[in-house]
């Protein structure tokens, strides 16, 4: 799992090249070394067969992999979804405490700090981890801050109150599921196993040079569709994760709201 997630934390360009390097070695290898063991028939009929039982299997493993980016990238959009309702979620929150006065005032460095361990802690390794302690203690104890508010607070507004802070925390839960995502293991084991199919044709086809290169450039291309999968399949981890930018977006939303009304304090004193 260590090894799978350094290698989603690789640069897109290495790790394209591991997939295709290893694809089309593979590919080669296998015919350069196990065609003259196999000795097929080097006729136009045997030939033929093997053209088309190759080609019949790459266009299954190229339909899987167009099936399985297509939910990749539904997963992507689900998790972005989750992250911007959560941003709203909070900004709802913090627009709510603002208008309850000091005790809500109160609540804003709660809010401000919650937010910036998600950016800076709990985003980056939700993934690998789950959620974060250090965030989950921030969220805990805005939880209780928030109650504490709510106590002082007229009924409507309390109420108010504490349905957005459970509104937040069924975004966040929304979010960690979303981080713990990725395509099920059969279809990686799917990919696997038409991806030796195309590889076990190589013997096939007589071990000449140009006839080992060919197969090694095509095991090489249908790595490269692999290794595309697999740098988008898990919506917050790798190259192209999604960005932590709406929560830093929020932030500074959040200390341009503070200090209007701290000057507003000022005045009155």
């Amino acid at each position: 799992m260590d090894l799978l997630l350094n290698l989603h934390a690789l640069p897109a360009t290495a790790a394209y090249a591991v997939f295709m390097l290893a694809g089309g070695a593979s590919a080669a290898l296998a015919c350069a070394l196990l065609a003259p063991i196999v000795r097929a028939p080097q006729t136009k009929e045997m030939l033929d067969v093997a053209m088309r039982t190759t080609g019949a299997v790459t266009a299954a493993l190229t339909l899987t992999l167009a099936f399985c980016a297509v939910q990749a990238r539904s997963h992507k959009t689900d998790a972005d979804r989750a992250v911007r309702t959560e941003t709203a979620a909070i900004a709802g929150f913090a627009r709510l405490a603002a208008r309850a006065g000091p005790a809500g005032e109160a609540l804003q460095p709660a809010i401000r700090d919650y937010v910036r361990s998600i950016a800076a802690d709990e985003f980056q390794s939700m993934t690998a981890s789950g959620r974060s302690p250090a965030t989950q203690r921030l969220a805990d104890a805005l939880e209780e801050a928030a109650y504490a508010a709510a106590a002082g607070l007229g009924q409507s507004l309390a109420d108010d109150m504490l349905q957005e802070m459970d509104t937040v925390e069924a975004a966040r839960e929304a979010r960690l599921h979303a981080a713990a995502i990725h395509l099920p293991q059969e279809f990686w084991l799917l990919i696997l196993l038409l991806f030796s199919l195309v590889v076990a044709t190589g013997p096939l086809y007589p071990a000449r040079a140009h006839v080992v290169a060919m197969l090694g450039i095509q095991a090489a291309g249908l790595s490269a569709l692999i290794a595309f999968l697999f740098l988008i399949e898990r919506p917050f981890h790798g190259v192209m994760a999604l960005s932590p930018e709406p929560y830093h977006v929020l932030d500074h939303a959040l200390g341009l709201r503070a200090d209007p009304l701290r000057h507003v304090r000022t005045l009155r004193h």
